[in-house]
């Protein structure tokens, strides 16, 4: 379980491979450290039973238990990273009594209008590994501000607002009714557990990530059929992962 109030998440990415459509995604979700071990299911969290996101996926466990009623399962999700070659943003997900902000209120550069930030032979070359530092800046016991860095080949890289890629408490108004970043803050301070996965998306060839507004993906380039077809080594490495007190886990010249 990582407590990151306060504290900051740093790794370093290579998402080359990864065309239009594609997800590489490094998260935080607030399951049960035991995974819902019980003594009918003694596997607990090797078998991945007690999986849970902001979107309230309905699975074959609910925390631990054969989920016969088919209920959703719900719970505060921090997506640190989703990212292609094309496009990327870091998205919190709090939950209040059930009920999650699935949209989010997250940061895409392009999304913000900086079109030349992200991806090959830009200022983060996606074409080569980079490293991300995230951090979850808390005031009062709160957490106040999510910022991004970037660095490459052990150098900083310029943030792509002049005000620094950041994730503000007073500007996720939509998101308050589900707790806003204090519950998002309150959730890293209990615990969450880190998640990897690689994915496409049959239903919106991931168009809200990288194409219209989110990025220079056409519609259509996200198909599931196309990547199988034409990028079968899709693949994304994910490495040198710490954590610590901000301003840590990272050297650069």
């Amino acid at each position: 379980m990582l407590h990151l109030l306060g504290r900051e998440l740093s790794f370093d990415v290579d998402l080359s491979t990864l065309p239009c459509g594609e997800n590489g995604a490094l998260y935080l979700s607030e399951m049960s450290a035991g995974g819902g071990r019980n003594p009918d299911n003694t596997g607990g969290a090797s078998y991945g039973s007690g999986y849970c996101d902001a979107q309230c996926p309905t699975l074959a466990w609910r925390n631990g238990t054969i989920n016969t009623g088919r209920q959703g399962y719900c719970c505060d999700e921090m997506d640190i990273l989703e990212a292609n070659s094309q496009a990327n943003a870091f998205t919190p997900h709090p939950c209040r009594n059930g009920n999650c902000d699935k949209s989010g209120c997250g940061y895409n550069p392009y999304a913000k209008g900086f079109r030349n930030y992200w991806g090959p032979g830009m200022t983060v070359d996606t074409s080569k590994p980079f490293t991300i530092t995230t951090q979850f800046v808390e005031s009062g016991g709160s957490l106040s501000q999510i910022v991004r860095r970037y660095a490459q080949g052990g150098r900083p890289i310029p943030s792509a607002a002049s005000g620094g890629d950041v994730i503000q408490a007073s500007a996720c108004g939509t998101a308050q009714s589900f707790g806003g970043l204090a519950e998002m803050g309150a959730a890293l301070d209990r615990g969450m557990v880190l998640v990897f996965s690689i994915w496409n998306d049959p239903a919106q060839n991931m168009n809200w990530l990288d194409s219209g507004t989110a990025g220079p993906c056409s519609s259509a380039a996200g198909s599931p059929a196309t990547i199988q077809a034409q990028h079968p080594d899709t693949h994304v490495v994910f490495s040198n992962i710490r954590w610590g007190d901000i301003g840590s886990t990272t050297q650069t010249s």
